[in-house]
């Protein structure tokens, strides 16, 4: 499994029988469920990333596969850049189903890595943890990743924000970087019939320094929802939810069907 790193001196933590500790005394305790806590300060401030309102709709989503499309072009696009061997993380992780799948595609084709995950939130390593007991978990800022330099051989960003310090300095030479972004018109089906004046995502716009644009491709799907419990797990595993008067939330979920638009734009970077 990948190491660690002490988010107070960075030295190497080792995994102890109920905790993670470093040779400068640094302690942190794993929880049951097998992710640490690595934020300074513990993390534990109210609200701290994605609730379990949203872990859960968004878990429950993508287990209807929904996303399907998206996530079998990220598994097929990640199982080219990736040998036996190779350190895979997901920075924004959430409840883990891309890194999974990729996880799956990497060993049907005989390909066994390290897999670990970052995300602030510890509702969504616990359900990131019910997928798999094989990776490495931790809650930590995307601005601050707790692994060594040149340690990692792919990078997945999907949805989440970006630090390109960090991301050159935990790649390895040569390793890949693949982000997704939402294009413009994903989910206007939904902002349409939610808000009077829908309005369209900014265009993806995300040049990286240090790194070159190996690939470039775009993911679209009419997606048809049939099921009020589908509609609900959409709308709350979206920001919009938690940004909609009350008045606005109501318009979607008396929806007994809802069509829109999904589309996701794949880049994929390699370290210079």
């Amino acid at each position: 499994m990948a190491s660690l790193l002490c988010p107070v001196c960075k030295n190497t933590l080792l995994k102890n029988e109920k905790s993670l500790s470093c040779a400068a005394g640094h302690n942190f305790d794993l929880a049951r469920q097998g992710y640490v806590n690595l934020m300074r300060g513990g993390g534990t401030k109210k609200g701290h990333g994605d609730d379990r309102l949203m872990v859960r709709a968004r878990t429950a989503f993508l287990e209807g596969g929904h996303y399907g499309c998206l996530a079998d072009r990220v598994a097929k696009l990640a199982s080219e850049h990736v040998q036996d061997g190779d350190c895979v993380l997901d920075v924004g992780c959430g409840e883990g189903y891309y890194s999974c799948r990729v996880k799956q595609e990497l060993e049907r084709a005989g390909k066994r890595v390290d897999l670990c995950g970052v995300d602030i939130s510890r509702e969504a390593l616990i359900a990131f943890s019910h997928r798999t007991k094989d990776a490495t978990l931790a809650v930590a800022s995307v601005s601050s990743l707790p692994f060594g330099d040149a340690s990692v051989h792919l990078l997945l960003n999907l949805f989440a924000p970006q630090s390109n310090e960090e991301f050159l300095r935990v790649l390895a030479p040569g390793g890949t970087l693949l982000c997704v972004f939402p294009l413009e018109e994903h989910l206007f089906g939904l902002k349409r019939a939610v808000y009077d004046r829908p309005y369209e995502n900014p265009p993806p716009d995300y040049a990286p320094e240090g790194f070159s644009l190996l690939h470039r491709e775009d993911v679209r799907k009419t997606l048809v929802l049939n099921s009020e419990e589908d509609i609900r797990n959409l709308f709350f595993m979206t920001p919009y939810y938690y940004k909609t008067s009350r008045e606005d939330q109501d318009k979607l979920l008396s929806l007994s069907q809802l069509e829109t638009p999904i589309a996701f734009g794949i880049f994929l970077y390699e370290k210079l």
